[in-house]
């Protein structure tokens, strides 16, 4: 019976080149090459998060408190004292 490589798109390929070249590696080779993988996702992963931190975090921190402590009073099952001792607890420590 003849080859089937014939019916492999070029992504298929692709892939197919990649299993043959890892499944031809030493152990040395193959632990090194995944630890290399994972710190890149690694850094890739930490890079983007802090991008997004960044970008979204807004600079103006007295009106996100105070906007979440108008939406929360409107939280159903949270009485006044409850939301006073939140109020409390944020301007004391210098979240308002």
């Amino acid at each position: 019976m003849g080859k089937r490589g014939f019916r492999r798109t070029d992504d298929l390929k692709k892939v197919h080149e990649k299993a043959v070249k890892m499944r031809k590696m030493t152990d040395d080779q193959l632990v090194h090459y995944v630890e290399d993988r994972v710190n890149k996702a690694a850094s890739e992963g930490y890079n983007r998060g802090k991008q997004e931190v960044v970008t979204s975090v807004p600079y103006d921190n007295d009106k996100s408190v105070q906007h979440f402590l108008n939406e929360f009073r409107q939280v159903p099952g949270i009485g006044k004292i409850t939301y006073l001792r939140l109020v409390e607890y944020a301007k004391k420590n210098g979240y308002i």
